[in-house]
């Protein structure tokens, strides 16, 4: 196809350069084609299947989007030749999509290189109707895979925190000074009632060693001073867990939501699930199995339930021992279950950062395992926004982080509000 645009261009009377054909062995890909760009009046990036798997071709996106930032970006065009999004960094720009019809798309490829009109056609826009498009791409695959019964949800902490489960600090804080409490009593230890808040910002520990002091010390009730600290203020639901219900229910002209994989302790999932007559299983060890009428909810980090006893054998990852544990047992339940999912399955991951090292590393070896190397996964993330609407660091970082989740095999759909998520959910079905 590439060679098809490439004649077109030349019988209109361009003038070609062609990465591969001006990159030699030794050449710094990065410096080459910056020159490419720089000394072009204009830039083609050709959006396929290929190459957004393209190590190389994604050095070159980076460099278009790094120029774009830096206000030296030459006029650029995306041209689409199949059913690939457009990446997020470069749907600002207006783009020609051949797939609908070749003819046609070159032609108007040829009209927008043309001096008068390339002003309009092709120079960069920061425009929320193109995020728009690209967005109405995103969720169309989305929405097909959710027919296909191919869809998995993968569930972070931002899923709660908007019913009122405590933050991961907050949580920690609470715990902090139940453990404080109790060596204060036991010990007889002077310890003042902001104990607890000294000791915090005095000695600041990571959180997984402070989870780990805090497993030594509140030893046979740790399970349950987490679970009074995460219902400490009765959480029952918020919109976005109300739209993972509604993307949950049967559908009649497709098959069901797969799954949900979460790494929170809570059950306010499973409590809306059953409040809306949608069947499904808490799995938080391999012991346990889910019937075909059910919704698998895989908890990977430990199950905690509102009431009732805490059940055995459910370790809580909370401490730098458990994260070590899962770290170095590739064939754990929760591990296995999770690579399956992601080479099995579009995963769409909500209220996650990424930063979880074992889920980076699952991702990883999903991404190598798959022979095609196509971007298959979503991850929904709020735009980076702490400046004004051309802010050099906020774009910087949006590119960082979406270089970032393409590399894991993930494409990012961007909202510039929370508000957003939940409506993104439900317009899957």
């Amino acid at each position: 196809m590439v060679d098809v645009i490439v004649d077109r261009l030349k019988l209109a009377g361009h003038e070609i350069w062609i990465d591969h054909l001006k990159l030699r062995p030794g050449d710094n890909i990065s410096r080459k084609i910056e020159e490419g760009i720089g000394s072009s009046d204009a830039v083609l990036v050709v959006v396929s299947a290929n190459s957004l798997s393209s190590k190389w071709v994604q050095q070159e996106f980076s460099s278009l989007a790094l120029s774009e930032i830096s206000k030296r970006a030459s006029r650029v065009i995306p041209v689409l030749i199949d059913s690939s999004s457009v990446p997020s960094y470069l749907s600002n720009y207006l783009y020609v999509d051949l797939t609908k019809g070749l003819e046609s798309g070159l032609d108007s490829l040829v009209q927008s290189l043309e001096v008068v009109k390339r002003k309009d056609i092709a120079h960069p826009r920061r425009v929320t109707e193109k995020r728009n498009d690209t967005h109405t791409s995103q969720i169309a695959s989305l929405g097909t895979a959710l027919k296909a019964g191919r869809l998995t949800l993968v569930c972070g902490a931002g899923v709660s925190v908007g019913a009122g489960v405590p933050v991961w600090n907050e949580l920690l804080l609470t715990l902090l000074k139940s453990m404080i409490e109790r060596l204060s009593k036991d010990h007889s230890l002077n310890l003042g009632s902001n104990a607890a808040e000294e000791f915090n910002q005095r000695h600041g520990a990571s959180s997984l060693i402070l989870g780990k002091y805090l497993k030594n010390n509140l030893g046979n009730d740790f399970g349950k001073q987490v679970r009074d600290a995460l219902y400490g203020k009765k959480p029952t639901t918020c919109e976005l867990i109300d739209a993972i219900v509604d993307v949950s229910r049967p559908q009649r002209d497709g098959k069901p939501l797969d799954s949900i994989i979460t790494f929170n302790f809570d059950a306010l999932i499973e409590e809306n699930l059953a409040v809306a007559n949608i069947q499904n299983r808490a799995i938080y060890t391999e012991a346990i199995k889910h019937d075909p009428n059910e919704l698998p909810i895989y908890h990977v980090h430990g199950y905690l339930p509102r009431a009732g006893k805490i059940p055995s054998g459910n370790d809580i990852v909370f401490s730098e021992d458990a994260y070590h544990g899962q770290f170095i047992d590739p064939f754990s339940w929760s591990n296995l279950m999770q690579l399956n999912k992601l080479t099995q399955n579009t995963c769409l991951f909500v209220g996650i950062s990424l930063t979880d090292p074992n889920m980076r590393r699952l991702l990883d070896v999903a991404w190598r395992k798959n022979p095609d190397k196509s971007v298959g996964h979503y991850i929904i993330k709020k735009l980076p926004r702490f400046g004004s609407a051309d802010d050099v660091l906020d774009d910087l970082a949006c590119l960082l982080e979406e270089q970032d989740a393409n590399a894991l095999g993930i494409n990012v759909i961007w909202v510039d509000s929370y508000d957003r998520i939940p409506k993104i959910i439900r317009s899957l079905r």
